[in-house]
């Protein structure tokens, strides 16, 4: 009999997870760490949005066209030439302040930016196949490059047999590397013993403690996979982008109607079928017309353009824990979304925060309210906007998107 070929996941796929990262300017290929990389397109040392979307364009065609290395570089070269992207350049340090040489774009670069993106692209795509699957393919089989050329524990891991929803997959689903070229084989137990194969136990390697000492945060790694791949790119939530809610007053006004009721000393750190009716209308706005998915999150585009994460981790305050919201704040919820959604005005303002940092925010504003949106905490105000009428605005519902403002640049009216 014929050797069974399981279908390959299709461009639609990859170029779906592709299209909802949002995006991320960082310096340090370290400042974006893990599964942030999952969630946000970023470029070390790329550091305007307009240079990141010439290089997202581009790999947005190569995943949905299939285009090639070659072509991939003659199309994106002279668009970073033009912007003065090349070579070694030098640039300050924005965590440090100190100036260096850096190196920007080269053959090289380019090579890495297709290679990762579309190989991380495509295996994300295939683990949205393989849980679909998983009724009728129960097993991951990894899989490895046997050339020569793979890593030695690759090597030795190539041939493990555990089931899709072992935590294994949430280190070692690949690409576990820069330029890991390893696969996972989706398979059924008819499959597994037409070929004699079994579920096994893979081979473990020493581990150690890695800290990227640009964040601070400490990885427990196991030999064989490389700092900043120890996730599965296919499983990495959209929660973790999102900022805190900022509210006023405690929330207790109405017990009855508080998000995530509890005595005092509980905590809930996720959100009940009950939670989620509450807020409903708030989600169902952006498509996310369930509790799992509003859990999973998307990517969403305002009318201007710029992405925002929009998930339950919009109602996590900043120790992991879900907020309380009386009844007045939950209405102002569904305001908010109608805000979002359909403003008259999209801006930028500055504001001084609590411990005298400047800190940007993105305000919409419309006739049912304002909504700013931060890294550090959002909020949303019902009613009258009279006050609220600051900051620079790029985009108005008469005159669409305006004159570009780089939001790095403190500018106030």
């Amino acid at each position: 009999m014929a050797e069974e070929v399981l279908p390959l996941v299709k461009p639609v796929e990859a170029i779906a997870w592709f299209k909802a990262k949002g995006w991320q300017i960082g310096f340090d290929w370290r400042d974006v760490w893990q599964e942030e990389h999952a969630r946000a397109f970023t470029v070390a040392k790329a550091m305007s949005r307009d240079l990141l979307e010439d290089i997202r364009a581009a790999v947005t065609r190569a995943i949905d066209e299939g285009t090639t290395l070659d072509q991939f570089s003659k199309e994106l070269r002279p668009r970073l030439v033009a912007r003065g992207w090349w070579g070694r350049k030098l640039m300050k340090d924005p965590a440090t302040g100190v100036e260096k040489v850096v190196q920007l774009g080269s053959p090289a670069r380019l090579r890495t930016i297709y290679q990762v993106n579309l190989r991380s692209s495509y295996m994300a795509g295939r683990w949205q196949r393989i849980q679909r699957s998983k009724k009728l393919f129960p097993f991951l089989r990894y899989v490895s490059v046997m050339d020569g050329r793979e890593r030695p524990e690759h090597h030795d891991w190539h041939g493990t047999v555990l089931p899709v929803d072992d935590p294994w997959w949430d280190t070692h689903y690949p690409p576990c590397g820069w330029n890991c070229r390893c696969d996972a084989q989706p398979l059924n137990q008819r499959m597994l013993d037409r070929r004699g194969w079994a579920v096994n136990t893979p081979p473990r390697f020493p581990e150690k403690d890695y800290v990227n000492k640009r964040t601070g945060e400490v990885t427990r790694l196991e030999r064989g996979i490389d700092p900043g791949w120890s996730y599965n790119v296919g499983k990495a939530p959209l929660d973790g982008l999102t900022p805190p809610p900022r509210l006023k007053g405690d929330g207790r006004e109405d017990n009855t109607s508080e998000l995530n009721s509890r005595q005092v000393g509980e905590i809930q750190s996720a959100l009940s079928a009950g939670d989620y009716a509450r807020v409903r209308d708030f989600f169902a706005a952006f498509g996310l017309d369930s509790r799992e998915a509003a859990i999973a999150g998307t990517v969403w585009h305002d009318a201007a353009g710029w992405p925002m994460v929009v998930s339950t981790g919009l109602l996590r305050s900043a120790d992991g824990t879900m907020v309380q919201l009386g009844s007045a704040q939950a209405a102002g919820l569904a305001k908010a979304a109608q805000v979002l959604r359909d403003p008259d005005t999209i801006g930028w303002i500055w504001v001084t925060g609590r411990d005298g940092r400047a800190m940007l925010l993105r305000r919409f504003i419309s006739a049912a309210g304002v909504v700013d949106l931060g890294g550090r905490f959002w909020r949303w105000h019902g009613g009258s906007n009279a006050g609220f009428r600051r900051g620079k605005l790029v985009w108005t519902r008469e005159e669409g998107v305006l004159a570009a403002f780089d939001p790095r640049q403190p500018r106030h009216p």
